[in-house]
């Protein structure tokens, strides 16, 4: 009989002892679920990370205002013949229109005129006018270096004429100096008006133009 419950009793001591293994399986898995578990953000961490994406918006804002202040500084090429004599289609048609004696040339117009002294002075005292014709936003270079090579320019009737100029928009509608044959399509045109001879050369090529220009 002691033998017996000797037995039975090593028994029950075997089956108490298997047992505590699945407890610590569910202990370990339950810890491994926790550890994997999303935590959530805290309300200083949204606050912070708010406040992050904030400045990070205000400093591109910031940014781009600057970049757009710069861009709207810098100015336009200026144009390399505004200190030379202008004339605009007004002016032009005076200087070669025909006057009440069928002769080309009205310079009465510019008399009495304080704004016209440096224009009356090379109309009267040169035998020849030369009107340039170009467009500001699209400046020939090679006519500009001609220009720039002449010597005593500012002592002749050298006139500039400023196609993109809107107080030259009318000019291929005038009617009184429809006699020049100025062509709508060129950027860039060279009168010559001989005054003693009364006539009108009229070149559109930049090339050409070049070489008139050389040969002053």
């Amino acid at each position: 009989m002691a033998r017996a419950q000797s037995g039975s009793s090593k028994t029950n001591s075997k089956t108490k002892s298997t047992n505590k293994n699945p407890q610590k399986n569910v202990a370990s898995k339950s810890k491994v679920f926790k550890a994997n578990e999303k935590r959530e953000p805290s309300k200083n961490e949204i606050m912070f990370y708010r406040i992050g994406i904030f400045v990070i918006t205000i400093t591109l804002v910031v940014l781009a205002i600057i970049l757009v202040i710069q861009n709207s500084k810098i100015e336009p090429e200026a144009n390399p013949y505004e200190d030379y004599l202008s004339v605009n289609v007004t002016e032009l048609t005076y200087i070669t229109q025909k006057d009440d004696y069928n002769v080309y040339g009205d310079f009465s117009y510019f008399n009495g005129k304080d704004e016209y002294a440096d224009l009356r002075l090379v109309l009267n005292t040169n035998d020849y006018v030369y009107v340039y014709f170009y467009r500001s936003s699209a400046i020939d270079i090679d006519i500009k270096d001609a220009i720039t090579d002449v010597v005593g320019l500012e002592n002749m009737a050298f006139l500039f004429l400023d196609l993109d100029d809107t107080a030259n928009s009318a000019l291929f509608e005038t009617a009184a100096i429809g006699h020049l044959g100025l062509d709508s399509t060129k950027d860039n045109m060279f009168l010559i008006f001989d005054i003693n001879a009364q006539t009108f050369q009229l070149e559109t090529r930049s090339s050409d133009i070049v070489i008139e220009i050389n040969n002053l």
